[in-house]
């Protein structure tokens, strides 16, 4: 019974996503994203747009109409007189809306690369003949995800109903009390009615965008989730891929390069050659038998090695001789071997000398 149990766990999708299964999800145009969230958002941009530059599109459209009835009309009316005053009509319709429509375009445009960040696949585009089968179709349309959608359209639906109403209701009750006021302010009432509408339509849409957000990203990740068993196969198909075990070596490099860099600091001394090789010595009576290595490098590695000993105060010493076999015979971590001591304790006293000197 146990047993049984046991693989019954073992076959649950309990596991986060690995790295690699999300790149593969990506490749296949799967992730995480909000239609909503970037139309509420671009709905927002168009109204504060609308805020900003809406005096001077109906400054625009003011001239527009002004031109049309000051301008004579021509004598012979033809197909192109017809189709050039239709063309000059969009136009200047255009260029009075270009600036609202091109805010709520580049905002919408901009919000849905923010959520996938920059993508581009032509899986989506491959035909999916399971998606035409029965109880596949009736398994979705039953779905979590589709009853959510539904639920969605719903409030969506009730929150634009609500809002319609109790403003609609405002409006009229506002315009009934303009009834003896000039007409020429009843557009500006209705409009800024109009506008506060929209107002509160956004925040609803954006409120609700933020929930649809959350719950895609929720239901994404449940869906990338891994078995234990899934997660063991990827790790061992990890390990045998060449190209996985060459990225691995080169950060135990680039790490291995880092810590050898900053012990150059905590050196004694650096003996150069001068310009090809650089070995980091450091000795410490109380702990060690000999001086260690504890960093070395050849020609644009010394340079850099040179230049931190120089900014650290770590002194250097020109020895060509020892700088060429300590590079040949000692590796990194290793103490310098007897046939060598007697050069590195010539050097080591210079040192030494060097600084109590500095010191009186």
């Amino acid at each position: 019974m146990r047993h049984m149990q046991l693989q019954r766990f073992a076959g649950e999708r309990t596991e986060r996503a690995t790295p690699r299964r999300r790149e593969d999800a990506r490749k296949e145009g799967r992730v995480a994203r909000s239609p909503e969230l970037t139309s509420a958002i671009a709905l927002a941009a168009l109204l504060i747009a609308l805020r900003v530059v809406g005096p001077m599109v109906w400054g625009q459209w003011e001239n527009i109409f002004q031109l049309d009835f000051s301008t004579p009309p021509p004598n012979v009316w033809t197909t192109n007189t017809v189709a050039q005053l239709l063309v000059m009509q969009m136009m200047s319709a255009l260029k009075a809306l270009a600036p609202i429509v091109g805010t709520g375009l580049i905002i919408g445009v901009a919000v849905a690369v923010m959520q996938v960040r920059p993508m581009f696949t032509m899986r989506q585009l491959v035909p999916d003949f399971s998606r035409i089968v029965p109880t596949t179709g009736l398994q979705r349309l039953f779905s979590s995800s589709s009853l959510f959608e539904l639920g969605k359209s719903l409030a969506k639906l009730a929150i634009v109903g609500v809002l319609s109403y109790s403003s609609v209701s405002r409006m009229a009750a506002e315009i009934r009390g303009y009834g003896d006021t000039d007409v020429t302010s009843v557009p500006g009432v209705v409009g800024s009615l109009v506008f506060q509408l929209g107002i509160r339509m956004t925040i609803a849409m954006v409120l609700l965008a933020a929930l649809d957000f959350m719950y895609q990203r929720y239901a994404f990740e449940k869906s990338l989730r891994m078995t234990k068993q899934e997660v063991k196969d990827e790790w061992k198909d990890a390990e045998g891929n060449p190209q996985i075990k060459s990225t691995i070596r080169k950060r135990a490099r680039q790490m291995a390069m880092r810590r050898m860099m900053q012990a150059v600091p905590k050196a004694d001394v650096v003996v150069t050659n001068p310009t090809h090789f650089a070995i980091a010595l450091r000795y410490d009576g109380t702990t060690m038998t000999a001086p260690e290595v504890v960093a070395k490098g050849a020609d644009s590695l010394a340079q850099r090695m040179k230049i931190i000993a120089a900014e650290s105060g770590v002194p250097m010493v020109e020895n060509k001789p020892l700088a060429q076999s300590l590079y040949r015979m000692v590796d990194i971590g290793e103490q310098v071997p007897a046939e060598l001591y007697q050069a590195v304790a010539e050097v080591l006293a210079y040192v030494y000398r060097m600084r109590a000197g500095r010191r009186r």
